[in-house]
């Protein structure tokens, strides 16, 4: 049984959270790159501390590195179709993206991954249904 309002059920959402030694440079990379949208920066004595982006009706938040902080992280980037991950890696490879797995098709999805200037990694991806099954034993691997 949950302790959760049917309001906090309505808003809850989940984003990740990324570390990064110049949360600015990686705010303009993702909106460059991957054509995200920037809400808001959090700028603590001349330092970009913290920013939020969006993703269609996602968003990630990037803390800056610092004694509480560090690390890479990654985050996953889900579109309807092939032809939108299509459109989003023409754009990243136009803005001289770096990828750590080029645009391929799986049985999993048709995705790549890019690899902001921290490292991180962004994986951008249309599922092909695989990842919403209910995990079911030897069934749910992937040959």
């Amino acid at each position: 049984m949950s302790d959760w309002t049917d309001e906090d059920q309505n808003i809850a959402e989940t984003f990740p959270l990324l570390s990064s030694a110049d949360v600015g440079a990686i705010a303009d990379w993702a909106v460059g790159t991957l054509g995200m949208s920037e809400s808001w920066r959090n700028v603590e004595d001349g330092v970009v501390a913290h920013a939020e982006l969006h993703w269609l009706n996602g968003k990630v938040s990037i803390n800056v590195i610092n004694e509480e902080r560090s690390g890479t992280m990654g985050v996953g980037l889900r579109l309807a179709s092939k032809e939108s991950v299509e459109r989003i890696y023409n754009q990243a490879k136009a803005n001289g993206a770096t990828f750590s797995r080029e645009l391929a098709d799986s049985v999993v999805a048709s995705s790549f991954t890019d690899l902001d200037p921290d490292g991180n990694e962004w994986w951008v991806h249309a599922s092909k249904g695989m990842c919403d099954q209910p995990k079911m034993g030897a069934a749910w691997q992937v040959m």
